[in-house]
């Protein structure tokens, strides 16, 4: 029963991928921006995936994929960017998400053009792609990067029972050679969509919230037969520490049968085109890689 559950859920992942791809139209030419500025690393890479970097003129400081962007403009940061500056620098579109809403209030006060995409699930990603590339004049080039997505999210039939698996992506005082408090991706993660079409099942199954922050005690209950760390999200800590701290829970499958995961790319904590990347390590986790 449980293994049908999931492949409903997926089978309603890939119906949303597609969803997003059969529902764009060809913008007018008029309205194409060809001065771009960016809120969030997604949104660069997706952009210059889009062939489209050479359109952008400010970036925030986080924005460093791919190595052009570090030559763009850096506006600030994720959550302090410099709106006067972006003012001064006329651009004819910015490009943020959903929790920029004060940005946009500020920006709109001085008619500038914003579009807002969502980077919370795979279905949002993908169609980041086609909301992006209908504004800037790039349909094909979204259309190709979402027929490349849905390719890679064809699922095979898993012989057997999907391991279960739980993606940290922060906790109290990594490297400090225990585990106390983890937040975990939740069920309304593009996370969980990828653990999904790796051949997993989430450990923790909530939709809310997102990323719950869980006690050892909760570690226990969740039970999960594979700890993934993802470094990024940690700061600047090694792999091998992180994987180390799993040691001091010992009662749970993962450590019991030594699967205990660290993954360090950068790309792991930035929804976008690189997640086929992030697919494809979990794909080799789950898998029984090391």
């Amino acid at each position: 029963m449980r293994g049908t559950v999931y492949k409903q859920r997926l089978r309603l992942v890939l119906a949303g991928v597609l969803f997003a791809a059969c529902s764009r139209e060809v913008p007018e030419r008029k309205h194409i921006p060809r001065r771009i500025i960016s809120l969030s690393p997604s949104i660069t890479e997706t952009i210059f995936a889009l062939g489209l970097g050479s359109r952008l003129i400010g970036v925030t400081s986080f924005c460093h994929y791919p190595p052009q962007a570090d030559s763009i403009e850096e506006i600030g940061g994720y959550t302090d960017a410099n709106l006067e500056k972006i003012v001064t620098l006329k651009p004819d579109l910015v490009v943020l998400q959903r929790e920029h809403e004060k940005q946009r209030t500020f920006l709109k006060r001085y008619g500038i053009r914003t579009l807002t995409v969502d980077y919370g699930t795979i279905t949002a990603v993908c169609s980041s792609f086609s909301v992006i590339g209908k504004a800037c004049g790039a349909v094909r080039r979204a259309d190709s990067l979402v027929t490349r997505f849905e390719s890679h999210l064809q699922v095979d039939t898993v012989q057997g029972q999907r391991p279960e698996v739980l993606i940290c992506v922060g906790r109290d005082s990594p490297g400090g050679g225990t585990v106390q408090n983890v937040y975990a991706a939740g069920a309304g993660t593009f996370y969980n969509d990828l653990i999904l079409a790796a051949g997993g099942i989430n450990a923790f199954t909530c939709s809310f919230p997102h990323y719950p922050k869980l006690s050892r005690e909760g570690l226990i209950t969740c039970a999960p037969d594979i700890v993934i760390d993802v470094a990024p999200a940690m700061g600047d800590y090694v792999c091998s520490t992180l994987v180390t701290d799993w040691e001091s829970v010992a009662m749970i499958p993962a450590a019991e049968n030594k699967r205990i995961y660290c993954i360090a790319a950068d790309y792991a904590t930035v929804p976008g085109p690189r997640l086929l990347q992030l697919l494809a390590e979990l794909k080799r986790i789950i898998g029984g890689g090391k």
